[in-house]
């Protein structure tokens, strides 16, 4: 049997320790912490429902489980990738009760809570978009679903674009927002753009 492969993109690396070294007021550590549960919940539905993973990968743009070993059911798919937004949903209602106790409590409640809610926006490459997927895959052509996909994800990604440019204007705050929508919106040109070069 062989063993998962945990592949990370050297920018998280660098991403990491520069966030740990600057973290100061604890928000950057908490926040990983909520993204690594988020991402237990991911490996501990797999785990239950016996579907064998081979890589677990790491971007700055999130992470992706890849399954090896049989063809996993759209409504596995679905769980699978809900587990995630739903363990996120689940650690910030549990911490939410030591908001008053704890300032960490409250960053960490919050971040969860965002994690969870922005992974089940309807976009390609979060959790949301896959459960979409495999909820219209289980009724409909691949192409109606392609076409429904490519909708939702630009119309979802140019909303989030329009709330980092409006928290920016708005309250001098945002960027982070804007340069993670801005990275969302290269790549999806840009599997647009390699999708287009492959017709002939």
């Amino acid at each position: 049997m062989k063993k998962r492969k945990l592949l990370i993109q050297p920018m998280v690396f660098v991403f990491l320790i520069g966030t740990l070294l600057t973290d100061r007021s604890g928000v950057g550590a908490l926040t990983m912490l909520a993204a690594f549960l988020h991402e237990g919940g991911h490996l501990l539905a797999a785990k239950i429902m016996q579907i064998p993973l081979r890589n677990l990968r790491l971007d700055l743009l999130g992470a992706r489980l890849d399954v090896a070993g049989r063809i996993v059911s759209y409504s596995e798919e679905w769980l699978l990738c809900a587990a995630g937004p739903i363990t996120s949903l689940l650690c910030s209602a549990l911490v939410a009760p030591f908001w008053q106790l704890s300032q960490f409590a409250v960053i960490f409640s919050c971040a969860s809570l965002l994690l969870g809610l922005l992974n089940l926006l309807p976009i390609t490459t979060f959790d949301g978009g896959r459960m979409l997927e495999s909820f219209l895959l289980s009724f409909t052509t691949i192409e109606n679903t392609r076409r429904i996909m490519k909708g939702f994800t630009f119309l979802f990604l140019f909303l989030l674009w329009a709330s980092a440019v409006y928290f920016l204007l708005r309250s001098n705050d945002g960027l982070s927002l804007l340069c993670f929508s801005m990275s969302l919106f290269g790549r999806f040109f840009e599997k647009e753009t390699s999708e287009g070069s492959s017709i002939k």
